[in-house]
């Protein structure tokens, strides 16, 4: 029964798995990419050099600030340390042209951006914890 069968064309097969996005995945992705950089550093210009490992830099600072950032966060630092930093200084290779500089730069930025999120969530955690214990461990506002 030929009809019954399915073409194996037709079926999509099994999507790419996600990054894996643990705190030591990301460090050891991290550690990887920094040894990208490096192998790189003679035929990049200093400043895509030095952009790109503040990069790493914050990246590294984000994911030891926590054992676990957010999701959102390691998501992020996931996509990053595996794509997208990668791509832009293979790219900056290949065309050798200031636009890939000013990428690099805007990674820099949203990479602090995402820094100063992870802080602030961070902050806001210990704050609610803060008010939790104050209500928990002091007099109620109802005692006379």
């Amino acid at each position: 029964m030929a009809w019954l069968r399915r073409e194996t064309g037709l079926v999509p097969g099994p999507e790419e798995a996600p990054p894996d996005d643990t705190p030591e995945a990301l460090r050891a992705g991290l550690a990887s990419l920094n040894r990208f950089v490096n192998a790189r550093s003679g035929r990049l210009p200093p400043s895509a050099v030095v952009t790109a490992r503040e990069i790493t830099d914050v990246l590294a600072e984000l994911v030891g600030e926590s054992a676990m950032p957010d999701i959102h966060t390691r998501v992020a630092v996931a996509g990053i340390v595996t794509d997208h930093l990668p791509t832009t200084l293979e790219a900056f290779l290949r065309a050798g042209d200031t636009a890939s500089g000013s990428l690099l730069e805007s990674l820099l930025d949203e990479v602090i951006l995402l820094q100063e999120a992870e802080r602030g969530r961070a902050t806001d955690a210990l704050r609610t914890q803060e008010t939790f214990l104050r209500t928990k461990f002091s007099n109620s506002d109802l005692d006379l």
